[in-house]
């Protein structure tokens, strides 16, 4: 199934804001909150309340080990109701980071992820790739995966 596309040229502000932390904390190791990492997948969609639930999970840290890049965050289990969908996060949200042209892609390990659920079907975040052109989120099964204009 292709790649769902949307122009959403108004994120591209806060997604530049996320590449300025996340691209030196992939690089050198460092911390992202998880409240900005969650925001570049759900775009603008997020609740006061969901926002607050987020800031307490705290950041992700970023490690560097040689060539490799890990990052990690753990706190409570969140379930947040968007419009089309229920946005899951995992109790612990790891993976390994790189380095892309314009900006950086979070790959996620397993179950230790975001997920999207309607109903009693659930697809699992794979990766998240984010750039100052676009962000490419990678769900298991490539069916739903979509992508953001950002220009």
């Amino acid at each position: 199934m292709p790649v769902m596309t949307h122009r959403r040229p108004e994120l591209r502000a806060p997604v530049v804001k996320l590449l300025e932390t996340l691209v030196p904390a992939v690089r050198d190791g460092g911390e992202v909150p998880l409240l900005a990492i969650v925001e570049s997948v759900a775009g603008d969609r997020l609740k006061n309340e969901v926002r607050k639930h987020l800031e307490a999970r705290g950041n992700a840290v970023f490690q560097r080990e040689g060539e490799k890049t890990t990052f990690e965050n753990q706190g409570p289990a969140l379930k947040i109701p968007l419009k089309r969908f229920d946005l899951k996060i995992a109790p612990r949200v790891a993976g390994e980071a790189r380095l892309v042209e314009g900006g950086a892609e979070l790959r996620f390990r397993g179950a230790e992820t975001l997920s999207a659920s309607k109903f009693l079907f659930s697809v699992r975040l794979e990766a998240i790739t984010a750039t100052d052109q676009r962000i490419h989120v990678d769900m298991e099964g490539d069916s739903f995966d979509q992508l953001f204009e950002l220009i």
